[in-house]
């Protein structure tokens, strides 16, 4: 594909948004997000699109049907937008991105996104990349300050009757991509990224009267402090046990604290800086928002704060059943700012309404998914009827 064809696509675009681009700069967080009139903020999450130059048909009908069903006022992309190992050149990068952008931007809707570990892999770099998503119009993602990675950023939304009263907020963080030390994995938010989160926690409480803002915090890899919610092990066995922080664990979730459906193992770093303890600790935060671990939808609530893992988006290029995939709704409200609403949008749900677009779907027969399901459902129910007792 060539250059002047990807400027045609894009000036394409630009036709559709010409009435939203008199907004501020791009990345502007008082430019400003609103609660609307009703006192609701909807946010629809896609993680893990995994675009490449190669076509998604029923990927783009369902970014395209989902919109319209939920009509959000924002939209996050938390990670692994494009897969950039399968990008040759900047063309096909670019090419990608405005595949994944171009229902969201059409619509004239803005968006936030996070960078996952696949994203960066092609030659350009993080910075480079921002960069080219910030091209888009609507874009609210910045560099942000001279953190690691890229992309540390947050976007307070404000009361639809005070446009300068904060009332929420929402944190984005460069979760990173590969460690490339003696311990190997995946890469995880630094010393520095925790330093600016509890320093502009406390700034954006010092303006709000001494009150914590409530706030979603969204990032593409899951923290290892997940595994606090499974059961502890007294030693070590092949493919049923894994080790995080120095503890053995069970790779069966404590259902005390955990709902939703389990079916791949969570892929967190194997170190932490120390990121969720800062998060517990400030209070402000009410849920982590994670992609990466493509095939999981599940709540997991420790120490106060939400982990909340959400499926992927991608039918292609990706792995495991695809029952849940498809994206993630969230709902704040104004006159309860300390909880939100989250619902999933799946693949299946849009493929039932007359005239879809979507034709590929798991036709859910799978037997290793129902036995995984059913195990869960099963579980779930027991632990429910001791909850009540």
């Amino acid at each position: 594909m060539t250059k002047r064809f990807l400027c045609a696509i894009l000036a394409i675009v630009m036709i559709f948004t010409l009435s939203i681009t008199a907004n501020a700069e791009a990345g502007d967080p008082m430019q400003s997000l609103l609660y609307r009139d009703d006192g609701t903020f909807v946010i629809l999450v896609f993680a893990d699109t995994h675009q490449t130059a190669d076509d998604q048909p029923d990927m783009i009908a369902f970014l395209n049907e989902s919109l319209d069903k939920v009509k959000p006022d924002l939209v996050v992309l938390n990670g692994d937008i494009v897969y950039g190992s399968a990008c040759a050149n900047d063309d096909t990068q670019l090419a990608a991105m405005t595949k994944v952008l171009t229902p969201i931007v059409s619509r004239g809707l803005r968006f936030a996104i996070t960078l996952g570990n696949h994203d960066p892999e092609y030659a350009p770099g993080r910075e480079a990349l921002m960069k080219l998503y910030q091209s888009f119009p609507g874009c609210l993602a910045i560099e942000g300050e001279d953190l690691y990675g890229c992309g540390n950023y947050n976007l307070p939304i404000c009361s639809s009757k005070d446009a300068k009263k904060i009332v929420s907020n929402l944190w984005f963080l460069d979760s990173g991509s590969y460690n490339e030390g003696e311990l190997g994995g995946y890469d995880w938010v630094h010393e520095d990224q925790i330093a600016w989160y509890q320093s502009t926690s406390e700034s954006l409480q010092a303006a709000n009267g001494g009150k914590k803002v409530p706030s979603l915090l969204f990032q593409h890899i899951i923290v290892p402090e997940v595994y606090e919610g499974f059961f502890k092990a007294p030693f070590a066995v092949p493919s049923m046990t894994g080790t995080f922080n120095g503890q053995t664990r069970l790779l069966i979730p404590d259902f005390r604290k955990y709902d939703g459906f389990l079916l791949e193992s969570p892929c967190p770093p194997y170190t932490s800086a120390g990121e969720f303890d800062a998060i517990a600790a400030r209070g402000d935060v009410m849920a982590i928002i994670t992609g990466h671990d493509h095939v999981n939808n599940f709540t997991m609530r420790l120490r106060g704060v939400d982990l909340v893992q959400i499926p992927g988006t991608t039918l292609g290029g990706s792995y495991g059943f695809e029952q849940f995939r498809g994206a993630t709704k969230f709902i704040l409200h104004e006159d309860a700012p300390e909880s939100y609403e989250k619902e999933l949008i799946t693949y299946k749900d849009l493929a039932k309404e007359p005239d879809s677009g979507i034709a590929r779907v798991s036709d859910g027969n799978e037997v290793g998914f129902w036995i995984a399901y059913s195990i869960e459902v099963i579980i779930q129910g027991v632990v429910g009827i001791f909850r009540s007792l």
